[in-house]
Formats: structure tokens, sequence, C-alpha cells
């Protein structure tokens, strides 16, 4: 079983979660039309970008505000399914549970699944903090989880910072090139975990996502690897 928590961690969880139906549920609670594919982000003017520490602060309280307006949002909707807190990373191949990550406002969510050589499935989910200054453990942490799974067939799966509309107040343009260039690098790492065509891409909305508005900034993925960006299946 490779996981980020003991037995034992699991079980209190699974207790936190209330009663498991046999087939979980998924996260989708609204359906929406617009993904914002026009706004990919490839740019390799940002693969030397330097972190300000202003910036890290300034990023991180953005997403501690939306995660005091979050306390009852998704209360009882994400039966089956274990919470990743941001920063951290989980992976599952052996239990019939769904991940699940949410106020992604500055952060990146990342989510892998595959096949096993043997039969079933594996599913991997990170909450990547929306600053290069910690990208490199954060990944590497995510990375070692989907390699000790031993998938085949993996797809990647992205939700990230929309940064041309729809931004938090007191926004600056020293706070789009931290994120445009953590996103950038997140990108690249998981064209080469997957298969560079596998690859699902969407952007989430920051200010909406920090006001809790419907279920932007929600990311799943349920134990039959179906996968929702703001309540919207993309797998």
């Amino acid at each position: 079983m490779h996981f980020a928590v003991s037995f034992t961690t699991l079980l209190a969880s699974v207790t936190l979660l209330s009663t498991v139906a046999s087939s979980p549920i998924n996260l989708k609670l609204s359906r929406r039309s617009h993904f914002h594919d026009d706004d990919e982000i490839d740019d390799d003017d940002f693969e030397d970008f330097e972190v300000d520490g202003d910036d890290v602060e300034s990023l991180s309280d953005f997403c501690s505000k939306s995660a005091d307006k979050l306390k009852h949002h998704l209360e009882g909707r994400t039966t089956g399914h274990l919470k990743v807190e941001v920063g951290k990373s989980n992976a599952l191949d052996t239990l019939p549970f769904g991940l699940w990550t949410d106020y992604l406002v500055t952060c990146t969510g990342v989510v892998v699944i595959g096949t096993k050589s043997g039969g079933g499935t594996g599913r991997a989910l990170a909450h990547i903090a929306g600053t290069k200054a910690n990208l490199g453990g954060e990944w590497d942490d995510f990375k070692e989880k989907v390699d000790k799974m031993k998938l085949s067939h993996k797809k990647g799966f992205m939700s990230s910072p929309l940064l041309s509309d729809n931004l938090p107040d007191r926004w600056d343009d020293d706070l789009s090139d931290n994120v445009k260039a953590t996103t950038v690098d997140i990108k690249k790492r998981l064209e080469k975990l997957v298969d560079e065509s596998h690859i699902v891409q969407r952007f989430h909305r920051m200010k909406d996502s920090m006001d809790r508005k419907g279920d932007h900034g929600v990311m799943s993925v349920s134990a039959e690897n179906v996968v929702y960006i703001d309540g919207d299946q993309v797998s």
C-alpha cells in the first residue's frame, strides 16, 4: 500500500469521513463550460525565475484567507475521499478511496492516474504551493509516491491559477510572475512523469476560489479514477 499516512492515521481519517460508501461519490458539485484553454502557460523565460520572500508571504496569505471561509462549504460532500492538505500529496492503489483538495487559489493541483500491471488502478493528488521556493521538496515527495505504484498508461491533470482575470485584491505583476514561473516548472515536471500528450490543464479563478463561490478551487479524483476540476469532469 502506498499512501502518505500510516494505517492508524488512515483509520482515523475514515472515522472522520463517517460512513464510507462502497462506491464513493464524486465531488461534482456543479457544471461549468468555461475552461480558459486559451490561457495555457508555456514560457521558457521563467525557467530561472528567482523567488522573492515578500511574494511568498503574500501568496500564502491569499490561500489562508480562503481556508478561513471554507470550514462548512463542503461539509458532507466528500464521503469516500481522503483530504490532501496544502503542500501535501497522497497516493492510493489498493484501498477504495478517492482523493480531494480544495481552496486552490495561488496553488496548483496535480493528479496522476494509471493502471497497475497486475490489474487495478492507482491515483495520486498533490496540492503544490504557488511558489518555486517550496516546489522541489513537494514535487519530489509526490513523484516518489507515483513511482512506487509502478503505473502504466499514466495520465496527468493540472488545475492552475488563472492570471488573466478574476484576480484577488492587491494582486500585482510580481505575484503573477511568481505563480507563472511555478506553473511552468510544474508542467515540465509533469511532462516527464507521464506522457506529455496525456496532460489536461485547466485554470481556476483565484478570487472566486478565495470567496468560495460554487466549487471553484476544488480538485478531486474518485476511486474509479474519475477526475474533477472546479466541479467539471475532465477525465
